[in-house]
């Protein structure tokens, strides 16, 4: 094992915990052109995760930093061993991991939750809608996670609060776009390209305003 697997691997132990919980890339099924919205969906699902009682939720940042020692870029792990792998060295007790295809304007999302250490599937989930629906879509999903996993976690009562409802649209919102573009600025991110990644999140926000992902990121580049 390199070093900076060693380094990752004490990181990951002095954080990881009962509950402790990393959401991985999800599986693109179809369009290429959606490709990078795995990215984005998965920082998505990360925040909106957080707050799920006494879960810890793993930063996206720690997940591409094993991604990357491991040579697996942004990619979706869709091998057992190998997400258990990804697991471990996050130190996560639970997986977040599924899939998502659009065809003929309608959007799937699937997910499943799984406990790193036997492979066992906890709870799975999934949601569909026009793509114009996008952000309702990944709300609903946390929604069902969040629950889940305070149910899961020793000491935290079963029932969490759902998440609170998403605002309507402001006219001529486009929310599948500012996925898009949201999960374009992470990817340029990780890339150290940050004029991109700072042009990415504004255009995130000009197609949808109520992108607070994109909002929380501009505001971390301006630190």
């Amino acid at each position: 094992m390199n070093l900076l697997l060693v380094v990752l691997l004490c990181v990951a132990r002095a954080f990881a915990g009962p509950g402790t919980v990393a959401v991985l890339y999800f599986q693109n099924q179809g369009n290429p052109e959606l490709e990078p919205l795995k990215v984005g969906l998965t920082q998505m699902l990360t925040t909106d995760l957080v707050g799920a009682g006494a879960v810890k939720v793993v930063e996206r940042t720690q997940l591409q930093a094993v991604m990357d020692e491991l040579k697996l870029g942004h990619s979706a792990v869709v091998d057992k061993d190998t997400s258990a792998k990804v697991g471990k060295l996050l130190g996560a007790e639970y997986l977040v991991l599924g899939s998502y295809f659009a065809l003929a304007g309608t959007l799937r999302v699937d997910a499943r939750l799984v406990r790193v250490e036997t492979g066992e599937v906890l709870h799975a989930s999934g949601a569909n809608g026009l793509v114009a629906d996008f952000l309702d879509l990944e709300r609903r999903l946390a929604a069902s996670f969040r629950e889940r996993l305070g149910a899961l976690v020793p000491g935290v009562a079963a029932a969490v609060q759902a998440l609170p409802a998403l605002a309507a649209a402001p006219a001529g919102a486009a929310p599948f776009d500012a996925a898009l573009k949201l999960s374009e600025g992470l990817i340029a991110l990780d890339q150290h390209e940050l004029t991109r990644a700072r042009d990415s999140f504004t255009a995130a926000l000009a197609a949808d305003p109520r992108l607070d992902e994109a909002k929380a990121q501009l505001a971390a580049m301006t630190l």
